[in-house]
């Protein structure tokens, strides 16, 4: 299978670079489009007034591999023109998890998103505080969660959000299928940082967690597999209730 992976904490992070050399010994072709800097919580911008230049970076195990000076979605979207023939995209190994409200943030589920809007299937792929060599554990439970995926496709523009608890591979108690928890950043908040600037505070609230919902499941030891979509509609409103 031809992979492409993308992410957004940068072609040089070592989640990207971990899930490249799973995926190129496990026998997996495997190319690369991904910012050529961090791009964390750049959700679903796109760059379309930017001139693009990509740049050949090596990165083992990788067959081709660019990095751009654009967002997570651009980059997708890009890589999906420079690289031929690709099956499927990757996103990540995110540094952190994109689960609950903060898959409305991230690069990461957005570059993903945009793999599958294009017309390619793909997941993205997140893991919980990493540490040492998680990425590699976090490496091996993404590529077979992609078997699943490759059977199991979804429609264009839906995509795979993996998120893997930063544990030994042998201590992941498996994948669940999962809700989205309903978790928010909390109230606005910043602090001065001098010369008239602010820097956000950064803090969650919680609802209480439902079973089965990413967070829990995250926090129980297991690796929460949910589907997403760019179709943010509810249920229409009904026309006949606003009075003009």
């Amino acid at each position: 299978m031809h992979l492409m992976l993308v992410n957004d904490d940068g072609i040089h992070a070592p989640g990207i670079r971990a899930l490249c050399a799973a995926a190129a010994a496990a026998g997996h072709r495997v190319s690369l489009c991904a910012p050529s800097r961090e791009q964390s919580g750049a959700s679903h911008s796109m760059s379309f007034w930017s001139q693009l230049r990509p740049e050949k970076v090596d990165v083992p195990g990788a067959e081709a591999a660019y990095a751009v000076d654009a967002t997570p979605a651009t980059c997708a979207r890009f890589g999906l023109y420079l690289i031929p023939a690709v099956d499927f995209v990757l996103s990540g190994i995110n540094d952190g998890a994109n689960m609950g409200g903060a898959c409305v943030y991230s690069g990461t589920v957005s570059a993903a998103i945009e793999a599958s809007m294009s017309g390619v299937p793909a997941m993205a792929v997140s893991l919980r505080a990493p540490n040492g060599g998680a990425f590699d554990a976090a490496a091996q439970v993404a590529l077979r969660v992609l078997e699943y995926a490759r059977e199991h496709p979804l429609p264009r523009g839906c995509a795979y959000n993996l998120n893997i608890p930063a544990l030994p591979y042998a201590e992941i108690r498996g994948v669940r299928a999962a809700s989205i928890a309903p978790t928010y950043l909390d109230s606005p908040a910043y602090r001065r940082a001098g010369d008239g600037a602010y820097l956000y505070v950064h803090g969650e609230e919680s609802e209480p967690l439902p079973p089965g919902c990413d967070k829990r499941l995250v926090q129980e030891g297991w690796a929460a597999l949910t589907k997403l979509t760019w179709n943010l509609q509810m249920n229409a409103p009904d026309p006949d209730g606003i009075a003009l």
